[in-house]
């Protein structure tokens, strides 16, 4: 009886020693499947980051792509404005410049106008079908026609027309755009200002100076978007 007793005791102990194991290992399958989980997770994480990443490095390059074609374009515009206005640049009646993603265009007023009057002469009615001509095989491209005066206030007799020199400034910028806009340039990519005689480029002190400030730029630069 005794020993019937003590096989029983052994096989409990031996029955509640497996169920402790398998508690045990239950517990670790537990525990490795939820690191597996949270593994899987993090791994997810990392996929979905660097498919943002490399997304992102696509967009940046068709952006730079971009920016490339337009500086192209920009510079095409360039050279063929030079081989347009050979003479009247060799005259320095008008002077190109390519700087900070603008091209400028700048026109005495001698060319264009005549003291007083908003009115484009025949001699720039020519020259400005030469810069439409480039203009407008220009893409994605803003045009801003701008107008300056120098110093010297309007008359009493032309005060009527035009009050002021920002007056004057802006009729001009206007009859050059609608003419560039006759010539073929779309009129949905061009504007017109005036700033008069407060953005000089030279000293309004001397004849020369007062010359230079007297002037109509075309500029051109990128659509903003």
């Amino acid at each position: 009886m005794k020993g019937i007793l003590i096989g029983i005791l052994a096989l409990l102990v031996l029955s509640l020693t497996g169920c402790a194991e398998l508690k045990e290992l239950r517990v670790e399958t537990s525990e490795q499947k939820e690191l597996i989980d949270q593994l899987q997770k993090e791994n997810q994480a990392c996929k979905d980051s660097l498919e943002a990443t490399q997304e992102q490095l696509r967009q940046a390059g068709l952006e730079l792509q971009a920016k490339e074609e337009k500086v192209r374009e920009q510079s095409e515009a360039f050279t063929r404005m030079q081989q347009a206005m050979k003479a009247e640049l060799e005259s320095k009646q008008v002077a190109l410049q390519e700087l900070e993603g603008k091209l400028t265009l700048t026109m005495v007023e001698a060319i264009l106008f005549d003291s007083g009057k908003a009115e484009v002469k025949q001699e720039g009615r020519d020259a400005l079908q030469k810069v439409a001509g480039v203009l407008k095989t220009v893409e994605d491209q803003e045009i801003v026609v701008a107008g300056y005066t120098d110093n010297v206030q309007i008359g009493e007799r032309l005060a009527k027309i035009y009050p002021s020199n920002w007056e004057l400034s802006a009729a001009r910028a206007i009859s050059v755009v609608k003419i560039l806009v006759s010539d073929g340039v779309s009129p949905e990519n061009i504007s017109a200002a005036g700033y008069g005689e407060y953005r000089p480029v030279a000293d309004n002190d001397t004849p020369e100076g007062r010359a230079q400030n007297r002037r109509m730029e075309i500029i051109l630069m990128p659509v903003r978007k």
